[in-house]
């Protein structure tokens, strides 16, 4: 863009300079037609005017251009904050649910867990107990058994 611009402005420049160097020729009278009437007048000087009528035009139409780029590319830019906004707030909301369910997960595990430490703890005292029913069954048998044999030994010295 930078080149395009020394470009116009060399042209502009180099027209500038022609028109000095041929001032007398460009402002020399000559009878114009304008195919429904004739004046007189330097038609040099009527094509210069009309040069810079449509170099000014184009500069402005330039200008309107590059005017709407501009606020449209600001009008984009706003667009996407709103929408990088709007995913920055999904995103947390979404990150919320995941800490509330994994919250509730939590919860449901330790209640889960507590329940079978429970049971296992049930379990532990039932099987403690017959195991000591057993034990007391085991030595009921070796006091009946040592009774027995203490009467069959007394009978046999007998």
């Amino acid at each position: 863009m930078k080149i395009l611009g020394i470009i116009i402005l060399a042209a502009l420049l180099l027209l500038a300079i022609f028109t000095l160097a041929n001032w007398a020729v460009l402002t020399a009278p000559t009878t114009l037609s304008f195919v429904a009437f004739e004046v007189d007048g330097p038609l040099g000087v009527i094509l210069l005017g009309v040069t810079l009528v449509l170099v000014s035009l184009l500069v402005m139409y330039a200008l309107t251009l590059r005017t709407t780029m501009l606020m449209e590319a600001h009008r984009h830019n706003q667009a996407l904050q709103a929408q990088r906004k709007l995913a920055e707030s999904a995103e947390t909301s979404r990150f919320n649910e995941l800490h509330l369910k994994i919250a509730q997960e939590f919860t449901q595990l330790r209640g889960e867990i507590s329940e079978i430490e429970a049971r296992i703890d049930s379990k532990d005292a039932a099987m403690r107990e017959s195991l000591a029913e057993a034990a007391n069954s085991l030595a009921a048998l070796v006091g009946e058994m040592d009774d027995k044999l203490d009467r069959a030994l007394s009978r046999q010295e007998n």
